[in-house]
């Protein structure tokens, strides 16, 4: 659908509010900003957003919201303003075109081919996993789908549901399958186990205890440590709120959430490398053979194996809660608590 005129409309009279930059003050700003200064860096981002929305709309397509392209574009504007060197005499606002175009083009192309559940599904499988471990110990095999719903006090369309979220997870059992379109390493136990991580606090306490947290930074992305910054005052600020640092790099404050969860998982992983702290105690799973527990029934019965009454209707076959697509997956987490 067409970006609606009221939301371009708002975004462009945003930024029309900011003050215009003369050529010589845009000299001394990339002067200043060569040298790592980060407000400069900021007016110049600022004097260059409106490259982002032609280039926005040319690839916004349905599905898609155009203000998460825009967002897109901001970030694609923001690693060209790193990279570009003023010295060499080409005009910036063709350089920053590319890098909007190809940070747009990526999250478009991601889109295209990503599998999204969201957060009422996640929790499904979670919890669908935590029992079925524990009848698994319980019962000294594999629970069947009956007993598991049994135990669950679920109805037969609700089983076939988490079934429909598990088989998007790259087939049965592949929960060590890559589902970060940016980090290969994470996997989707890793983002089924977050939900009962360590707090933030506590995996930044006790890499600050062994004076480990400014390694661990190093090794996570610029973007995911400068939003850890923000967000629990690393460099001695104040903690700034999501909507803060959503104003501070232009994104949306979900945006940020995501980036920051994502973040949080990769530092965890390096404390984890590290030896300061350990992921079994964080929720994790050991291994498990999942395949035995989501075997379907065949012939006349429903997902728990039940035979079904002559003329009764049964439920839809196809997923509950899923959009489908090939290849990626991606959860969205649930939204942490203030």
């Amino acid at each position: 659908m067409e970006p609606s005129t009221d939301t371009i409309s708002q975004y462009f009279k945003g930024i029309q509010k900011l003050a215009q930059v003369t050529r010589e003050e845009m000299h001394e700003l990339w002067k200043k900003a060569k040298k790592g200064d980060q407000p400069s860096k900021s007016r110049i981002m600022e004097a260059n957003l409106r490259l982002v929305v032609p280039i926005a709309k040319k690839y916004h397509r349905q599905g898609i919201e155009f203000m998460d392209l825009v967002e897109e574009g901001n970030l694609g504007l923001m690693h060209s303003i790193d990279k570009f060197e003023p010295k060499k005499g080409f005009r910036f606002s063709t350089y920053a075109s590319y890098w909007i175009e190809q940070s747009i083009r990526r999250a478009v192309e991601e889109q295209s081919k990503t599998i999204r559940i969201p957060p009422h599904a996640w929790e499904a499988l979670r919890k669908w996993l935590k029992m079925w471990e524990k009848m698994h110990v319980k019962l000294g095999r594999d629970p069947s789908l009956a007993e598991m719903a049994r135990a669950m006090h679920w109805t037969a369309r609700q089983v076939r549901g988490v079934l429909d979220a598990a088989e998007a997870a790259k087939g049965m059992g592949s929960f060590d399958a890559p589902i970060d379109s940016e980090d290969d390493n994470i996997t989707v136990e890793d983002m089924i186990a977050e939900t009962t991580a360590q707090s933030p606090e506590t995996v930044i306490g006790v890499l600050k205890l062994h004076d480990e947290l400014h390694q661990a930074l190093r090794e996570i992305g610029e973007r995911e440590r400068m939003i850890l910054e923000f967000r629990h005052g690393l460099t001695g600020q104040t903690p700034m709120t999501l909507e803060e640092v959503g104003k501070r790099l232009r994104l949306s404050r979900e945006r940020i959430r995501q980036i920051e969860e994502r973040a949080l998982l990769r530092l965890r992983r390096v404390a984890n490398r590290m030896g300061l702290i350990d992921l079994d105690d964080g929720g994790r799973r050991g291994h498990t053979n999942l395949q035995p527990g989501f075997d379907r029934p065949r012939l006349k019965t429903d997902i728990l194996g039940q035979t079904i009454p002559e003329g009764r209707k049964t439920a839809p076959t196809g997923p509950q809660f899923i959009r489908r697509a090939p290849r990626k997956l991606v959860f969205t987490a649930p939204a942490r608590k203030k």
